[in-house]
């Protein structure tokens, strides 16, 4: 039976073998990869083995929190992880740094299973410290709530009893996240073919990994099955590259800032061609590089894209915009 990142990678490249907006550009691939700043010597000098160092992951700064809290925390940032550009100055530090600083403040309360499934919008607003209404505000609320209800359900009210039942699996819990988190289901239907791509369920299990260096509850034999995370700033990234190339219309859509519909074909060929173009990135590395321990692991190469992105925010074209759940 396919598990379910056998079918990110599956059905995204069948996206690209017939995407007629976005393309990617295998000859700047091979000059990226062979020449240019992911070439073997580069590699070797970046450590991508350390892919996420930022704050919220860092367990040091959590020396006062229990692992069972800081799992909680992680399930709880992962399930409102979306969709920020609305309010043109919230980022993702500010949802993740702000709930980190709750769950200090509380002593993890206001992560408990309880507490999550009874939270309403303007509290969510108070423990990020956020001064006006969130994008998404009652959709944010909904899914925490959702998370709340389903691990009293089912775990005992601990995301950490969800992370033991996947016994070291990164694609078993991906499996029990959708089995038991419908808001984390991100799936679509391209020209009569469903597509999956689970963003945020895989980040999840990223975070988890990165928070616990790979040990205890971070502990997954198959941790190089994830994907990438189809969100908005790699295909930044890429298209700057020029892995990705958008067709003049997209790219003109893109530029002047207008909302592209979640689910259409533009959205999904974006998002699939970027999961796809990393693995062929990464098939290119396999090939290249005559030391093969150097090849990254997908998240690796999604967190150094990712930070890329995230570096020249400020001098970088738009990324595009849809209203969703999923990213």
């Amino acid at each position: 039976m396919e598990g379910p990142l056998d079918a990110v990678r599956r059905t995204t490249a069948e996206v690209a073998e017939v995407a007629e907006r976005v393309k990617i550009n295998r000859a700047a691939i091979s000059s990226l990869v062979r020449e240019g700043k992911l070439r073997e010597d580069c590699v070797r000098s970046l450590d991508l083995s350390k892919w996420d160092e930022t704050d919220h992951l860092d367990p040091s700064q959590d020396a006062h929190l229990d692992n069972d809290t800081r799992c909680q925390y992680l399930f709880a940032v992962d399930a409102i992880n979306f969709c920020f550009w609305p309010d043109g100055e919230l980022e993702y530090e500010h949802v993740a740094g702000g709930l980190k600083e709750s769950v200090r403040r509380t002593g993890g309360a206001c992560v408990s299973s309880e507490s999550l499934a009874k939270v309403t919008g303007p509290e969510l607003r108070g423990w990020l410290s956020w001064p006006r209404p969130l994008p998404q505000e009652r959709e944010r609320a909904r899914l925490l709530n959702e998370l709340g209800g389903a691990l009293n359900a089912h775990f005992g009210g601990r995301a950490s009893e969800m992370v033991r039942r996947a016994g070291g699996s990164a694609s078993e819990l991906v499996r029990l996240i959708l089995a038991h988190l419908p808001g984390f289901r991100d799936a679509c239907v391209y020209r009569g073919r469903q597509v999956f791509l689970y963003k945020r369920a895989q980040i999840l299990v990223g975070d988890l990994y990165g928070s616990f260096r790979g040990q205890g509850l971070g502990a997954f034999r198959d941790v190089g099955k994830l994907t990438m995370f189809a969100d908005y700033r790699v295909p930044v990234t890429l298209l700057e590259l020029g892995v990705l190339e958008y067709d003049a219309d997209l790219a003109r859509r893109v530029r002047a800032r207008e909302e592209i519909a979640s689910g259409s074909e533009e959205e999904v060929e974006i998002r699939a061609l970027t999961v796809h173009a990393v693995e062929v990135i990464l098939e290119e590395m396999r090939e290249a590089f005559e030391d093969k321990a150097l090849v990254p692991k997908s998240i690796e190469l999604d967190w150094f894209l990712w930070r890329e992105g995230e570096n020249r925010r400020e001098v970088s074209d738009p990324h595009h915009r849809a209203l969703t759940v999923f990213y």
